[in-house]
């Protein structure tokens, strides 16, 4: 199958239906993508949690009132690569925690939207990492999402303070389901791309 990557990530698959042109112009065109305030905000906490995990370092920029909840994931293993090889699809990412303890997947998520349990359920990036390390493992991990609330001002971005955390574990016909979408976003993705190196 063609596609304009080797790979598929799950934020591709999202970027292609939340908005096609601008899919288009980072993978097809190979556009370089714009920063938002949102992208730089969430890679910044990102990098703070990931310091914290590995190396149990404090950043200036993590939030103080999350500290006391940050540490229960301390030994965990951060930003773990997964790759997962659907018929001739290569699909990868990047796991925020793996808790081998427990078999748990963890992500942690800021937005302003506070996430829901039906927000984890209908999670195409939760059922992949769910997939990924039921593939390396003995049985389908628990799925757990750490929300951090966000609101922005005309001064920026911040954390309003607000936070919880929200545990699931798919059933097989879940990660089933999420098997067939990516299935029939690449077959359509890879039908756009043939047509856009024929013009």
């Amino acid at each position: 199958m063609l596609l304009p990557k080797p790979y598929i990530s799950v934020s591709q698959i999202n970027l292609w239906y939340s908005d096609r042109q601008k899919y288009i112009n980072r993978y097809f065109l190979n556009l370089p993508e714009e920063p938002s305030i949102y992208m730089n905000f969430g890679k910044q906490f990102a990098e703070d949690t990931e310091a914290y995990i590995k190396d149990g370092i404090i950043m200036e920029t993590f939030p103080d009132f999350y500290i006391d909840k940050i540490q229960s994931f301390k030994g965990c293993e951060a930003e773990k690569e997964i790759s997962l090889s659907i018929n001739d699809i290569q699909v990868k990412g990047f796991i925020d925690a793996w808790d081998v303890e427990n078999n748990r997947v963890i992500d942690f998520k800021t937005s302003g939207k506070p996430w829901t349990m039906d927000t984890l359920k209908d999670s195409l990036q939760m059922k992949v990492y769910a997939l990924a390390m039921f593939v390396n493992g003995e049985s389908i991990p628990e799925s757990q999402i750490n929300w951090l609330g966000t609101k922005i001002t005309k001064n920026g971005l911040y954390f309003t303070g607000e936070s919880h955390e929200i545990r699931h574990t798919f059933e097989m016909d879940d990660l089933l389901k999420g098997i067939v979408l990516i299935e029939q976003t690449c077959k359509e993705i890879s039908q756009h791309y043939k047509s856009f190196l024929t013009t």
